[in-house]
């Protein structure tokens, strides 16, 4: 009896141990998961770019995330740290913080082959894209069939690559624009703006006045700009979106998929690209309306809402793995509670024998 009574304390008492050790495991699994969870919730978007079909996002980590149509690779951005994003008609570039140039997607005419060197600016056209030297000259590469990688001499402080033209702005404030000019996409009226941007025919800038003044091709209203202060303008493929100075979001132009029906709320800045648009709140979320055919107004929910945190690799997130980690917590604390309540009663039918 005396042995038997050794052999079932062991058990017991071993019971007991396996038990507090999958506590303490779960406890570190909990405190471990929520964690790296909460570490991960300052992760926010600082910029973000529409194209196509596709958009992308810059992270404050330096990290791109984009999403959308992906036939052609312009979603799958390279593990690295970069300054801009930039996406154009089926492919993307970003700035890395070294300077280079590094771009994705669709390459039948060499538009994600940049040329070697350092630039402080890039943006990503219909099939070319262009960067903006340290120098302030432009360097263009991809589709040239009019013109639009052939930029002119002299110092740029801002570009914007768009279908089939180019425009830059100059240290002076004027704007200065160069290839197809089919509709009249080129041809910049005279005096000093502080923001560029270029779309499928048509082209916008800001005043310094804060007035949004476009050219180009109008048979949708896209370059009928409303009057009033803009802190920011974009110009997408038949419409165009800009931030207003309260930050509010107003677009023109082509409506057919929703693309300028603009949420409300204040928006940082915004991007128009062929049949959505997105935007950044100043929260750092991303939101985006219009034409949904391949995803590209499905940002991913952690964009959405910055304070979800950044999924993790595979099926499942850092929150979920917490969730799961607090899950096993219970579970383990539950089976040392029938650990104990065994072991007490071992005890009293000890006491008894």
């Amino acid at each position: 009896m005396g042995r038997m009574n050794f052999g079932r304390r062991a058990i017991a008492g071993g019971l007991a141990l396996a038990t507090l050790l999958a506590l303490a495991g779960a406890a570190l699994g909990v405190s471990s998961g929520w964690e790296n969870a909460a570490a991960q919730r300052s992760e926010r978007a600082v910029a973000v770019s529409v194209g196509n079909r596709h958009a992308c996002a810059l992270l404050d980590s330096g990290a791109i995330e984009c999403w959308g149509y992906n036939g052609d690779g312009q979603t799958d951005p390279p593990a690295a740290r970069f300054s801009a994003v930039s996406a154009g008609g089926e492919h993307t570039c970003g700035l890395r913080e070294t300077g280079a140039v590094e771009c994705w997607g669709w390459n039948d005419l060499g538009q994600t082959d940049p040329p070697a060197g350092r630039f402080n600016a890039i943006s990503a056209g219909g099939a070319h894209s262009c960067g903006l030297r340290e120098t302030g000259a432009v360097e263009c590469w991809g589709a040239s069939g009019y013109g639009q990688t052939d930029p002119p001499a002299g110092r740029f402080s801002a570009l914007s690559a768009g279908w089939e033209h180019t425009c830059g702005l100059l240290d002076s404030g004027a704007v200065e624009c160069w290839g197809a000019s089919g509709y009249g996409q080129t041809g910049a009226p005279a005096g000093r703006f502080s923001v560029l941007s270029t779309g499928l025919h048509h082209t916008c800038g800001l005043r310094e006045t804060g007035a949004v003044e476009c050219w180009g091709r109008n048979e949708d209203g896209q370059t009928d700009a409303p009057a009033g202060r803009f802190s920011a303008v974009s110009a997408g493929w038949y419409h165009t979106c800009g931030v207003r100075e309260t930050g509010a979001v107003e677009c023109w132009g082509y409506n057919g998929h929703g693309q300028t029906d603009a949420p409300a709320g204040r928006f940082s800045s915004v991007s128009a690209g062929w049949l959505h648009s997105c935007g950044l709140r100043e929260n750092g979320a991303v939101e985006c309306w219009g034409n949904n055919d391949a995803g590209q107004a499905d940002v991913p929910a952690w964009l959405r809402e910055p304070t979800l945190g950044v999924p993790a690799t595979g099926s499942g997130g850092l929150l979920d793995r917490g969730a799961a980690a607090h899950r096993a917590g219970l579970a383990a604390f539950g089976a040392a509670l029938l650990s104990l309540l065994a072991l007490a009663v071992l005890r009293r039918s000890r006491k008894r024998s």
